[in-house]
């Protein structure tokens, strides 16, 4: 949670090698249309403290894509479709992963 979008800057990121993020994950990050380019999903301006989750996604010979969520679980109770599931489910996985 941030107090404030800026804190974002100081958050520090985990490494998943591939051969332990699931198929289905996967094949969610390679083939999902949201996953093509960097983007932000959800809305900062749902409340505070804000949810902030942050995937980057490094391929060998290709910049690096960086994927952000605000407020993901509100944002998708609220404002999610069928659409927007595979988006919820990558984050949830990487918020569950230890």
């Amino acid at each position: 949670m941030l107090e404030k979008v800026a804190d974002r800057n100081r958050l520090v990121l985990k490494e998943y090698p591939e051969s332990v993020i699931s198929e289905e994950i996967l094949a969610i990050l390679k083939n999902n249309k949201n996953f093509k380019f960097s983007k932000t999903f959800g809305n900062k301006n749902l409340g505070e403290p804000i949810e902030y989750e942050k995937l980057v996604v490094s391929n060998e010979g290709e910049n690096d894509k960086v994927f952000e969520y605000y407020n993901k679980g509100i944002h998708y109770m609220f404002y999610g479709s069928e659409k927007e599931k595979p988006i919820f489910q990558v984050f949830a996985y990487f918020m569950g992963k230890k």
